[in-house]
């Protein structure tokens, strides 16, 4: 599973999986916290249509998740 795609309060909201280090560095931005449903070392909840992290951003999570998860 490359990422788990939900809504929760009118919120679509997305988790995807990074490595440890990346996962501290995307938390800096509002709208992306530890994993709601999974593992909160591994795993990242983005709530994408109130998030300030950069569409870029977004991309290379989901790049990595996909990565990490299809070997």
């Amino acid at each position: 599973m490359i990422a788990l795609i939900f809504e929760k309060n009118g919120q679509l909201m997305i988790d995807l999986k990074l490595k440890p280090e990346h996962g501290d560095e995307v938390r800096i931005y509002d709208g992306v916290f530890p994993g709601y449903h999974m593992n909160k070392t591994h795993w990242n909840t983005v709530v994408v249509n109130n998030t300030n992290l950069p569409y870029d951003g977004l991309i290379k999570m989901i790049e990595e998740s996909n990565m990490l998860t299809t070997k």
